[in-house]
């Protein structure tokens, strides 16, 4: 279960925010201020955070660099009030993640929750397995082998040599060597091939943020 931290001077704003977040299955905390809020973050790790850019206290911007200082990987969301989102282009280039504006849709938190945290669980997956297989699977037919054995589970050569409609089986055999190579892709005993866990991994990522299309 993913941690989320609401950081929102705001009572009925912050408790919204909580019970909508909630209700999409996240553990959330929340905090009534940027210094409460920080004091959460020293103690606990949270996936992501949204915190509103005009806080007493302490605003912010400020809570967005001592968030990146501490714990860099932390996803930040900025929540703005309309007409200010240029302070919110400032804080993306600060390190925040996204930004979402006040009056806002549940829909559009919901979407930029998800979006954020799919982001964050790819990067950690191609830096598990190494930049240059996010290279590897971006040539179409790598990338087609990856997606089909997602779909199937299980092909032996054959099978997706005809799915794919290769003719030139050389060529399938260079790339299938190359995702095993990179421990993308495996064989049985049987020489059916099939995703290893974290080609999976990789695979639901790449579904989550759009590049498996």
């Amino acid at each position: 279960m993913k941690n989320i931290l609401v950081i929102e001077d705001d009572q009925k704003m912050r408790n919204g925010l909580v019970e909508l977040l909630t209700n999409e299955g996240y553990n959330v905390e929340s905090a009534e201020n940027g210094q409460l809020g920080l004091d959460r973050i020293k103690k606990k790790d949270f996936d992501a955070v949204l915190t509103d850019l005009i806080m007493p206290v302490m605003g912010g911007m400020e809570v967005l660099r001592e968030i990146k200082r501490m714990k860099p990987k932390t996803s930040i969301i900025i929540i703005t009030a309309f007409g200010t989102t240029e302070n919110a282009v400032d804080a993306m280039k600060a390190g925040a993640s996204d930004y979402i504006t006040k009056p806002f849709k549940i829909a559009e938190v919901q979407t930029k929750i998800r979006t954020v945290l799919a982001e964050t669980e790819f990067d950690r997956y191609t830096q598990i397995l190494d930049s240059d297989v996010v290279k590897a699977i971006s040539n179409p037919i790598r990338k087609d082998t990856i997606k089909l054995l997602h779909k199937e589970e299980k092909l032996k050569f054959t099978e997706i040599k005809n799915m794919l409609k290769i003719d030139d089986a050389t060529k399938l055999s260079f790339h299938l060597r190359i995702l095993r190579s990179y421990k993308v892709i495996e064989q049985d005993s049987e020489k059916v091939y099939m995703l290893t866990p974290a080609g999976k991994k990789l695979m639901e990522s790449l579904k989550r943020i759009g590049m498996a299309e």
